[in-house]
């Protein structure tokens, strides 16, 4: 990661530069809490953001960098924060979750590639999707412990 990069626990005066920033890869983030994420900064200028979402299980979710920050281990560096924040806790479940189109950035974290159909188990819009065996997303898990 690049040396000036910081990363830090987002705040509510966030929520528009990561609304812009997850928009460039049309991510959704609605219903997504603001203490959930943490941005990367470069200075003042936030360039990446992430959050994970604990609803059944926890969920790497809307991982994002500037385009002009990419390859430079700040999303992986926004991973591995947002899983400090879980391991150790008593109620978190075996695994940490994620949907991607990005299967080996996940795998250099340690994620496992598990088999499509865990979707549909796994989360209520993707069961109810009409593009569900057709999806290029991949299910990831982390298994933690």
């Amino acid at each position: 990661m690049e040396p000036d990069v910081r990363i830090r626990e987002a705040l509510p005066e966030d929520r528009d530069s990561i609304q812009v920033l997850m928009s460039t890869y049309f991510l959704d983030i609605e219903g997504v809490k603001i203490e959930d994420f943490a941005v990367a900064l470069t200075g003042t200028k936030i360039v990446g953001a992430g959050a994970i979402v604990n609803g059944r299980f926890p969920e790497v979710h809307s991982i994002a960098v500037h385009p002009n920050y990419r390859g430079k281990g700040i999303g992986s560096s926004l991973v591995r924060y947002l899983l400090i924040r879980i391991k150790g806790r008593s109620d978190v479940v075996s695994c940490v979750y994620a949907r991607t189109t990005s299967p080996r950035f996940f795998e250099k974290l340690g994620f496992m590639e598990i088999e499509p159909t865990a979707k549909a188990r796994l989360w209520e819009d993707c069961a109810g999707c009409d593009r569900l065996n057709t999806c290029r997303q991949s299910v990831m898990c982390l298994k933690l412990g």
